[in-house]
């Protein structure tokens, strides 16, 4: 299997992101600006576009707290090949929300 795309540098800075993003799922603590909230959604939308694989499972996981193995056994696949999509769909996160 190929490796992931996202250096471990960046892959912490897309989880310092998307556990803000949590919090206002899940608490409504709102640590964004108004620009930035609706930067974040033309970002989401942006990837479920281009990844939608990629975007459901990084959502599933960061968001919902769903586990790898639970969407590999949904799935059929290995928990290490969901974990490669999410990364993946971390490294197309920050592609879209550097494009300012």
């Amino acid at each position: 299997m190929s490796k992931a795309l996202i250096t471990d540098k960046e892959y912490r800075r897309f989880e310092n992101i998307i556990f803000k993003v949590w919090r206002v799922y899940e608490f409504g603590e709102n640590e964004f600006t108004q620009a930035e909230t609706e930067h974040i959604n033309k970002v989401f939308e942006q990837l479920n576009a281009e990844h939608p694989r990629e975007c459901k499972i990084m959502v599933r996981h960061h968001l919902k707290r769903v586990y790898y193995t639970t969407m590999a056994r949904e799935q059929g696949v290995s928990g290490g090949y969901i974990r490669k999509l999410a990364k993946n769909g971390a490294y197309y996160f920050l592609q879209h929300y550097d494009d300012k």
